[in-house]
């Protein structure tokens, strides 16, 4: 019986585990890590997008707060300038 396929299956073998290892190590691995760092990043970003909300909520309060004061100062200077005016009608 003659074996001489068998010797060239287990070359062709070892020389395809041999490229799948080094495969593995120049793509694969370098991959991985990219993909890993890139999650990251992404959580990274999500937390700053959550403070970047909280922060613009704040602000939208604020803001309101202020709205509202300038309106009741504006409504403050109404009435005195309405007093001041019937004041001097009446004088």
């Amino acid at each position: 019986m003659d074996w001489a396929w068998l010797e060239q299956a287990a070359q062709l073998t070892i020389v395809l585990s041999f490229c799948g290892m080094l495969f593995n190590y120049i793509v694969i691995r370098p991959l991985n890590d990219s993909i890993r760092q890139l999650g990251d990043v992404i959580v990274d970003l999500r937390e700053d997008l959550k403070r970047n909300n909280e922060r613009l909520n704040q602000l939208e309060g604020k803001v309101k707060e202020l709205a509202y004061a300038l309106q009741k100062a504006h409504d403050r200077i109404d009435e005195f300038l309405r007093k001041e005016a019937s004041n001097h009608a009446t004088a």
